[in-house]
């Protein structure tokens, strides 16, 4: 596992890592429990590389390319 860890980060995995780390650190000036909630959250989504931690509801669909195309005729209207 802490090899996969290592690998393919790309800056969005970044940005939710940083966007963790200012959260979390203003959640322990503040101690606002919202702040490290948040923190946590994209921290954990930085570390892992998860997107959506619940039920993966904003994952994008593969495009689908379609197999046949059809022929269309055009009607020349005077």
């Amino acid at each position: 596992m802490s090899g996969s860890l290592l690998v393919r980060w790309n800056w969005l995995r970044v940005l939710r890592l940083g966007l963790g780390a200012a959260f979390l650190i203003e959640g322990w000036r503040s101690g606002s429990g919202f702040a490290y909630a948040i923190g946590a959250l994209f921290a954990m989504q930085g570390v892992l590389n998860m997107g959506c931690p619940l039920l993966g509801a904003c994952a994008a669909p593969p495009a689908r390319a379609s197999a046949t195309t059809e022929e269309v005729s055009f009607d020349e209207v005077k």
